[in-house]
């Protein structure tokens, strides 16, 4: 039972048409071998015995509508159905066998693909006694998730391994999320100035036929000691840890690749963003990402991450949802699954996920999500996330289309900044 005011909920009957955001990942899903496709992994303290794991898990995903879905093509464009309940190996365990690491096992979940007009969805524990702690690996299509709807999800899975002890979840997640192309959009603010145009797109370091082709990521995280220092750097001048990651990344970006001028794509959250917000359930996705195009060569980390913040403000404001008819959707995926380049680098932030953990937070030490990008739609993907005060991140990318030691001396570059005093100085020296 959702305990937090609302308003009533818009009833959503199916089948049900995706709207625009939907389809085209869903048509990414299909057409560029799972590129999109979203896995996060949670670690929880001590041991999870397999039979308590799978009567838990078939409880979440028979509670939850969401998860029953599917996605049908019919003439007239991509529809979501409703299947039966989980199917034979959709709820996996085993264990952590040495040298595999739980990365390894991100790995494989990353690359292992939702196939196509099947479940949208897959869970996985990994138990590791030896190390007192189990992992979950939550996998989805990306056309029924978004950073939102992530933590309330895993927050009713979490409630049905461990019970909820007491705490009933704000989230409604037993509602279908309705088509956001019929709800009435209020754009955040009006354009105020012509838009930029785009930088060059990023070549691909190596076109390779889809069979020889993957999805990667290198971690990235701080220590709570350092992930404070730089909350407090970013307090004392001004700009937020966002802004300062993604100027950091594009900076990064453009040291290792030699360039001036990055195209900046930014995960936006469309969920507060329509008259009907306050009837949307938390399950589905409601997001939108903005090109944000940035000049790295006027000023310090401090100047781009100002820089970015007015663009991203601009672009954001200009932007509208597009209606488009699904065949055309469709064209422009293939154009992208044919293209020997990226158009640019994306950050997305799913913010601090504390407080969708509820009663579990001292359960879980860890959490990540990565999206696949075997693709590469984008060079290199930021994914950023905040767990008892440290910041989770890690890199995302398509191999071997995107050269992973450019995107390790990316991620060495981007920790530099993050760690460094001085890495904001020359701005905030004439501050002071």
């Amino acid at each position: 039972m959702d305990a937090r005011p609302r308003a009533e909920v818009i009833a959503v009957a199916l089948p049900r048409r995706l709207s625009d955001i939907e389809a085209a990942f869903a048509y990414t899903h299909a057409l560029m071998h799972g590129t999109t496709q979203v896995t996060t992994h949670i670690t929880v303290r001590g041991d999870l015995d397999p039979e308590h794991f799978r009567q838990g898990a078939e409880r979440w995903a028979g509670g939850l509508p969401l998860l029953s879905l599917r996605i049908e093509e019919r003439s007239d464009g991509l529809w979501f159905t409703s299947g039966p309940g989980p199917r034979a190996g959709q709820i996996r365990h085993s264990r952590l066998a040495p040298p595999q690491t739980p990365d390894d096992v991100l790995r494989q979940e990353l690359n292992d693909v939702l196939p196509t007009g099947g479940p949208l969805w897959r869970l996985r524990l990994v138990r590791d006694p030896r190390a007192g702690t189990a992992h979950l690996y939550f996998s989805r299509n990306h056309a029924i998730s978004d950073g939102h709807s992530t933590g309330a999800v895993v927050r009713a899975l979490l409630d049905a391994l461990f019970g909820s002890a007491g705490a009933s979840s704000p989230h409604d997640v037993r509602s279908m999320a309705p088509n956001g192309d019929e709800l009435t959009y209020c754009p955040p603010g009006r354009p105020t100035a012509p838009l930029a145009a785009r930088p060059e797109p990023v070549p691909f370091a190596d076109h390779r036929p889809w069979c020889e082709r993957g999805a990667d990521f290198v971690p990235l995280a701080l220590t709570r000691r350092e992930s404070l220092a730089l909350k407090a750097r970013c307090k004392r001048v001004g700009v937020t840890v966002n802004q300062f990651f993604a100027a950091a990344l594009a900076e990064s970006f453009a040291v290792a690749t030699g360039r001036t001028e990055v195209a900046l794509f930014t995960a936006v959250s469309l969920r507060k963003r329509y008259k009907e917000s306050a009837t949307l359930p938390d399950v589905g996705c409601f997001i939108n990402v903005v090109d944000v195009p940035l000049r790295l060569d006027r000023g310090d980390l401090l100047d781009h991450a100002r820089q970015y913040a007015t663009l991203l403000e601009r672009t954001d404001a200009a932007w509208r949802p597009p209606v488009r008819e699904h065949a055309a959707i469709r064209r422009a995926v293939e154009q992208t699954a044919a293209a020997g380049s990226a158009p640019g680098i994306c950050i997305t932030n799913v913010g601090v996920v504390d407080p969708a953990l509820g009663p579990h937070t001292d359960r879980v030490t860890g959490y990540r999500t990565v999206v696949n990008r075997t693709g590469a739609n984008y060079g290199v993907v930021l994914h950023l996330g905040t767990l008892g005060g440290e910041f989770r991140t890690a890199l995302a990318f398509g191999t071997p289309s995107t050269d992973p030691d450019m995107v390790r001396s990316v991620a060495k570059a981007l920790h530099d900044r993050a760690v460094s005093p001085d890495a904001v100085c020359r701005s905030e020296v004439q501050e002071v």
